[in-house]
């Protein structure tokens, strides 16, 4: 009996569905088909039947699922005080980035991560806030930035700020911007993101609580192109301020008008008990001391 083998056993038993368990192992169905034979050839036990609905457990599946849990926490736990004892801890983090870099400070981070624990590697993925979600209850991300709230049964963050937006639009529209409503607003030509963008999906709210709806004109996906449609004096896009300044850079002078409400918190998020593994756990006091320097200590030991 292996380790990997226990895991395909627990992994096939939640998502019932040999292709799901297989993309969220990153593996093959022949090879979880195959690790599940050999623990049933093992103990002379089927585990699994397979009918309409998917993979179900048989009464023995069912009984072995809990204890083949307890053994995959004790070797996790026996993995994290190993790594507690080591003089340096060693390990790669997949982070989700979900806007630019500068704005996530990744560049301090790298920096406070160098000084502390140089052989922590990290590995930087760039994505939207609903997918880095997924990943990391796929388990193919270990952390992720994240705008929004959630809640989440298998997932935990790091509140890190409130990070406020705006009604960005070029100096053309600026005065009609700044004289108007929020009704006068909402006429205006509207450069929409994704529906599942959490900034789109507040304002949006924001405005069916009056009774209103923005005009869109154009929908993108994605801050950049939304930055240069606003230079360009395409319509009234909603962006943070440091993008507005860039945004600037790129055409004409850009006006922010504040709209009330319109912020959502920003956060690390990362499985759940994830923060008991020591090198996870060192990334994420980086991430807070980063954006909090007064922060001394993040966790207790």
């Amino acid at each position: 009996m292996e380790l990997y083998q226990l895991k395909t056993l627990v992994t096939v038993a939640e998502e019932r569905h040999l292709t799901r368990a297989a993309e969220k192992m990153h593996a093959s169905q022949p090879s979880l088909s195959n690790h599940i034979r050999a623990l049933e050839r093992e103990f002379e036990t089927r585990l699994f039947v397979r009918t309409p609905k998917g993979m179900e457990l048989t009464h023995a599946g069912r009984r072995l699922l809990p204890k083949a849990r307890e053994v995959l926490a004790a070797a996790e736990s026996f993995g994290n005080e190993a790594r507690l004892l080591s003089d340096e801890l060693v390990g790669d983090v997949r982070i989700g980035l979900n806007t630019d870099a500068e704005y996530l400070r990744i560049v301090q981070l790298l920096g406070d991560l160098g000084e502390r624990h140089p052989r922590i590697t990290l590995q930087f993925f760039q994505s939207s806030s609903g997918q880095i979600l997924d990943a990391l209850r796929q388990g193919r991300l270990d952390a992720g930035f994240v705008f929004g709230s959630f809640s989440s049964k298998d997932l935990d963050s790091r509140h890190l700020e409130q990070t406020v937006y705006y009604a960005a639009c070029s100096e053309e529209w600026a005065q009609e911007v700044r004289d108007g409503d929020l009704s006068d607003l909402a006429a205006l030509p509207w450069i929409q993101t994704a529906k599942d963008c959490p900034c789109q999906s507040l304002l949006d709210r924001i405005l069916a609580a009056r009774g209103l709806k923005a005009e869109t004109t154009v929908q993108v996906d994605g801050d950049e192109v939304t930055k240069v449609l606003v230079a360009a004096g395409r319509g009234v896009g909603v962006l943070r301020r440091d993008e507005a300044e860039a945004a600037g850079r790129i055409g004409s002078r850009i006006y922010c008008h504040e709209v009330e409400g319109l912020e959502i918190p920003l956060s690390l998020a990362y499985g759940r008990r994830r923060d008991e593994d020591p090198v996870l756990r060192a990334v994420i006091e980086a991430v807070e001391r980063v954006w909090n320097p007064e922060l001394k200590q993040s966790f207790t030991s």
